[in-house]
């Protein structure tokens, strides 16, 4: 019965990973945009999701086959392909202009900006990548090292409980633009924190001191839901129409003085 719950759960958490990233990827492709998305919870979440998995892969190495340790294996694997996959999206869109950004008053507005952060994405992202290969290959040269698994699960522990503070903060203190998080991605995402801690917790007796990290994920993912659902960001030109022209332009030049116009 317990192996056949496990079996469920594990699909369930496969499944609502990958349609929930990628509905994040769909809209972030499709309104090629990036903003509002914190860099530095993306990587936080990548290398977690990296330390995770290569910590649960040693520690079943030799339980592998069994069905049910292959099944969460498997799903930390997906969480990790979905992470560095959501790295690589940001990452191409980081080079192109935002799609609200074409237009000329806008585009030097926000490019001194961009020349700005790219070298801190740019750190990031090679730093992710850089993990990603070095504890694999430590991982090849010593799979039963228990002090580099312990290693593994304690660090991936800390970024857990700390990768949504900075999305937490950028979601509530950006006036610029609209977020392209999606509602929809984080609502599965916490969803999925409150199913494992439930299952861990309740059915596999497992100490609840182990699921701080799903627990304060969901937390702060329901106070980024709340923050984007109620707070509405002011774009910067607020007369400034998709069209590509002042909506109130008439207005406007009734606040200029005559000596301008």
């Amino acid at each position: 019965m317990n192996s056949a719950l496990s079996g469920v759960v594990g699909f369930l958490l496969i499944i609502g990973t990958i349609i929930s990233y990628g509905i994040q990827f769909h809209k972030i492709i499709v309104n090629k945009s990036i903003d509002g998305i914190n860099i530095s919870s993306l990587v936080m979440g990548v290398i977690s999701s990296i330390l995770t998995m290569y910590a649960s892969i040693l520690l079943n190495l030799d339980e592998l086959s069994s069905f049910t340790i292959g099944l969460d294996v498997s799903q930390l694997i997906v969480v990790c392909i979905c992470w560095l996959s959501y790295l690589l999206i940001y990452m191409y869109h980081t080079k192109k202009p935002n799609s609200n950004s074409n237009r000329l008053l806008e585009f030097a507005y926000f490019s001194d900006m961009d020349v700005q952060d790219y070298k801190y994405t740019f750190i990031l992202f090679c730093l992710s990548w850089i993990v990603f290969i070095c504890f694999g290959t430590v991982s090849i040269i010593i799979p039963h090292s228990n002090v580099f698994i312990d290693i593994m699960f304690s660090t991936s522990a800390i970024m857990s409980v700390l990768q949504w503070i900075p999305q937490v903060i950028e979601s509530y203190t950006t006036t610029i633009v609209t977020s392209s998080l999606s509602l929809i991605t984080l609502s599965i995402n916490t969803s999925g924190c409150i199913l494992t801690v439930i299952y861990q917790s309740v059915i596999n007796g497992e100490k609840v001191v182990l699921m701080i990290p799903y627990i304060v994920g969901a937390i702060l993912q329901i106070s980024i839901m709340v923050i984007l659902k109620f707070k509405k960001p002011r774009a910067i030109f607020d007369d400034y129409n998709d069209l590509g022209r002042f909506d109130n332009y008439e207005d406007s030049r009734e606040d200029v003085p005559a000596a301008v116009l």
